[in-house]
């Protein structure tokens, strides 16, 4: 078996997230030791290094939302296929994977103006956090990668390919729908 390995290509959104990430990893790594080193040295008491110690759960939950963001999009592997959304993961086998399609992606239960990448499987379509970018307007979900519709149209057909390799051409190939 091999590792998850992402799909979708990375962005401007990637780079960005990542930095958000060393940049929260940097003020949490500043925040212990100048906590410690005062502590340590009698500069400060035990409330003072605890005040500070107190922004340590604002900087976890930073971190966690910032590396939930980094790693959202679409993963394969010799196993399956994962979805990594900001606040949920999916994981199904490859033989449970029917097929991809790009259609509107869905905020408050009802359509936006950008595709999404959507799995069919064999307990019903699910939607990914991978769009299309779209010029139109009307309400936009950003709760992941955006890509150009070359980009995206690759990313369909390497989804397409991986779920044909690993099915061994069982259902002929051809899944992919866009619009």
């Amino acid at each position: 078996m091999r590792r998850w390995w992402r799909v979708d290509p990375w962005g401007a959104r990637q780079v960005f997230t990542g930095f958000m990430v060393l940049v929260g990893s940097t003020m949490a790594a500043v925040v212990v030791v100048i906590a410690g080193r005062g502590l340590a040295e009698g500069r400060i008491d035990g409330g003072d290094a605890l005040s500070m110690a107190g922004a340590l759960p604002l900087l976890g939950v930073w971190l966690t939302f910032a590396v939930r963001l980094h790693l959202t999009g679409i993963y394969v592997n010799d196993r399956g296929l994962r979805l990594r959304h900001v606040f949920r993961t999916r994981t199904f086998p490859w033989s449970e994977v029917t097929g991809f399609e790009a259609r509107p992606a869905l905020f408050l239960g009802g359509p936006t103006v950008r595709d999404a990448c959507w799995v069919r499987t064999t307990d019903g379509a699910f939607e990914s956090a991978v769009q299309r970018r779209s010029r139109d307007m009307g309400w936009r979900k950003d709760n992941g990668p955006v890509l150009s519709a070359d980009d995206f149209d690759r990313m369909l057909a390497r989804l397409d390919a991986e779920r044909t390799s690993h099915r061994h051409g069982q259902l002929g190939g051809g899944a992919v729908v866009s619009r």
